[in-house]
């Protein structure tokens, strides 16, 4: 009786830690950075980023709730600079992700959207993952 539970609970087990390894080796662990809700009455927001110890190099936007109109998203460095990203498009509930130019602390990012009135206001959280050393020591080289 225990051999019939105890090959699935095997199987899975070894399925969960394959696809633990595959997440890790593609360094898919996203940090959380902070949120906002968007509001109807604005055409831009902005979210601070809570943790900024960590050089990042892919944005990930989770929004949740109604769909939003993207212009653009600014994000704002540590170090004085900024990129700007040019979006143009309707997001839907849902995740979206966005390659930086190198990997740098986090300031903050401003969202410019059009979001039509009424409804719910949608939340926009921002994720980020992490750059690896070795891109962080070339870009301050660079400098």
């Amino acid at each position: 009786m225990r051999v019939k539970y105890l090959r699935p609970s095997l199987a899975s087990l070894l399925a969960l830690t394959f696809c633990a390894s595959l997440l890790f080796a593609r360094g898919q662990f996203w940090d959380f950075l902070g949120c906002t809700q968007v509001d109807s009455s604005q055409d831009h927001g902005q979210i601070l980023v809570t943790r900024r110890d960590a050089h990042v190099r892919t944005i990930q936007m989770r929004v949740t709730g109604e769909a939003i109109f993207f212009d653009r998203l600014v994000v704002h460095f540590e170090d004085g600079t900024s990129q700007e990203l040019r979006v143009s498009e309707r997001i839907l509930p849902g995740v979206r992700d966005y390659e930086l130019l190198g990997g740098r602390s986090l300031k903050s990012v401003e969202l410019w959207y059009y979001r039509q009135p009424g409804g719910h206001n949608p939340r926009v959280s921002l994720y980020g993952v992490r750059s690896t050393e070795e891109e962080g020591q070339t870009l301050a080289q660079g400098r």
